[in-house]
């Protein structure tokens, strides 16, 4: 492994040493795959360098408004090459709250430069002309193709960057008024490549693919970033695509003979429940070594079905490679062990609520039990857990997960109070600075074990509820609900109390005179009994539980859920709902009289 370098410099090495090898792959929904070695790579980058230098001053912020694809590779790279800073952000999109996001990312960044590519000129063009936003209409509009043009071999030096120096800003996904700029540096990307091949025992030889959009740290960093700075070849096909149709994704992993696959639980579910037995004909997948899924916390549920479900096709379990991280350390801080698999743990559900782990020793499915999943140890770096007070817990407590070391980034862009807020954290013993991740944690035989986020915790009677446990119960009622996404939080006037949201595809439609009582019996059966298990579990007020369309739940774009904004859409009346408890109760179902226990 390499010493601590730039990933310029990484690739100007692949580029000279292996110049035809292909660097990126990326497969359209139609048409034949296009792809782009490193010696290619390497010249273009250098060559639009040179153009966005004759643009931008060293250290300005560029806007990468790409889809997933060469294009968004060889803008990122030409960026850092110039020394400029890129920032990859998504399309406009046609939905209010995206446009105002991406216009708050502008202006939070000083961003005075748009590149796209010619297949979106005209929107991009369009989206500047006809934004509210100042900032945005400032924006220069360039394009990729023409700076990349007539890279030779006389093309200049990248421009002299320390790894002090900033890589790029990674906005997190957080509320639309409020976006946050992960300052991550060329460090941080060093460090995290090498901890990240290390760990998975990676190198040219391997070859990733990846569904997961370019401008999110899972897809950026550890689905292109880390296959570039190993001189590994990456396979890329839209986010869009995957959606429409999961099984091109795992026909692309075996068509590449990918090593290394990565989804949230959300991506490895969507192809147990969407991927069709007559889509999956003559599927291999006995390549996969390692399939990493980076979300907190990780449904055992959804590695199991996977297992089960691809395991006629070569799929392995000890392939599953479970991992914790964040933005604001770059990408990952605990690694799972090459080839070893993943650890589920089953724990007293009513301990870990009162911030006790302990493992039960009842069956996996019993009333008081939570299965959770072991993401592994920390490779560059410490993690403690620590209780409100800052005090280091030990072994069987839960608290805080915070870190330090050399894959930390350097704060949030423009935000010193923030910054000091989250990254500054000092524990009880004085030591620090620690990054504050938000989420809570547990140690458990040497692995850390996520939890959930201290944000979203539902305090109820004193007691801590975890919303996940919660929402993977309403996926039980009804096959409406089974493998669909719902939030459970907090109403804004009403604490103590819960609400609960969930997609929901009902079997009977009351468009139809015939069948209009019968559905809305359906739906008021749903509602009540959802109310019912939510309020038993968790022994609170329950005073809302809502059906929607399936794709109404807000989620990130690696499908997390999100739970506050999902609350702001329910109570600007934003979701359409098909049914909710409140109009059930306004007809009470005398099937369910222990449904008065929400009221």
């Amino acid at each position: 492994m390499h010493g601590v370098r730039t990933l310029m410099q990484d690739l100007s090495q692949h580029a000279t040493n292996h110049p035809s090898k292909a660097a990126v792959v990326f497969a359209p929904e139609s048409g034949t795959d296009r792809s782009i070695t490193y010696g290619e790579l390497d010249r273009s980058a250098r060559a639009a360098a040179r153009g966005l230098s004759r643009q931008c001053s060293p250290g300005a912020r560029v806007l990468l408004l790409h889809p997933t694809g060469l294009e968004f590779v060889q803008s990122l790279l030409a960026c850092m090459y110039a020394g400029v800073v890129p920032v990859p952000v998504p399309l406009p999109g046609g939905y209010p709250h995206q446009r105002e996001r991406l216009a708050g990312i502008v202006a939070d960044a000083g961003a005075t430069l748009a590149l796209t590519d010619a297949a979106h000129e005209e929107e991009i063009r369009d989206w500047v002309t006809g934004s509210e936003s100042a900032p945005v209409r400032a924006l220069r509009v360039a394009l990729i193709e023409p700076l990349t043009a007539g890279g030779g071999t006389d093309a200049p030096a990248p421009a002299r960057t320390t790894l002090d120096d900033l890589a790029f800003l990674q906005y997190t996904s957080g509320s639309t008024g409020d976006p946050k700029g992960v300052m991550v540096t060329h460090a941080n990307v060093s460090h995290h490549t090498q901890s990240f091949a290390q760990s998975l025992d990676l190198g040219p030889g391997s070859v990733f693919c990846s569904w997961l959009p370019a401008y999110h740290d899972f897809g950026l960093i550890g689905m292109l970033l880390v296959p570039l700075g190993v001189g590994a070849t990456t396979y890329l096909m839209t986010s869009s695509h995957f959606l429409k149709r999961p099984a091109a994704w795992l026909h692309l992993v075996d068509r590449s003979g990918a090593t290394v696959i990565g989804a949230p639980n959300f991506g490895y579910d969507h192809c147990l429940r969407q991927a069709r037995d007559r889509q999956l004909e003559g599927l291999d997948l006995s390549r996969v070594r390692t399939a990493l899924n980076g979300a907190e916390p990780i449904d055992p549920s959804a590695l199991d079905g996977f297992t089960e479900r691809f395991s006629a096709y070569g799929f392995g379990a000890a392939c599953h490679a479970p991992a914790y991280g964040l933005a604001e350390a770059t990408l990952t801080v605990s690694y799972p062990v090459a080839d070893s698999g993943h650890t589920t743990v089953a724990v007293r559900s009513s301990a870990l609520g009162d911030g006790r782990f302990e493992t039960s020793q009842g069956l996996p499915d019993a009333d008081d039990t939570t299965r959770l999943v072991g993401c592994g140890t920390p490779r560059e770096g410490e993690v403690i857990l620590v209780d409100p007070t800052g005090e280091r817990l030990t072994e069987g407590r839960v608290g805080e997960i915070w870190v330090r070391g050399p894959v930390v980034a350097a704060g949030y862009w423009g935000r010193p109070d923030a910054t000091q807020e989250t990254f500054g954290a000092i524990a009880a013993d004085g030591s620090g600075p620690w990054l504050r991740t938000g989420d809570l944690g547990a140690l458990h035989e040497g692995s850390l074990v996520v939890t959930g986020r201290l944000k979203e915790l539902l305090i109820i009677h004193g007691r801590n509820v975890f919303p996940y446990d919660l929402e993977r119960l309403m996926q039980t009622v009804h096959p409406g609900a089974e493998g669909r996404p719902g939030a459970v939080f907090t109403p804004s006037e009403r604490p103590g109390t819960v609400v609960a949201v969930q997609e929901f595809r009902a079997t009977l439609r009351p468009t139809d005179p015939v069948t209009q009582a019968e559905a809305l019996t359906e739906l008021d059966s749903v509602v009540h009994e959802m109310a019912a298990l939510l309020a038993d579990v968790s022994g609170a007020q329950v005073t809302d539980v809502v059906l929607v369309r399936p794709g109404r739940v807000q989620r990130t774009t690696s499908g997390k859920i999100q739970r506050g904004r999902t609350r702001e859409a329910l109570e600007s009346g934003a979701l359409e709902p098909l049914h909710s408890l409140r109009v059930a109760r306004r007809s009470p179902d005398p099937r369910h009289d222990h449904a008065g226990a929400t009221a």
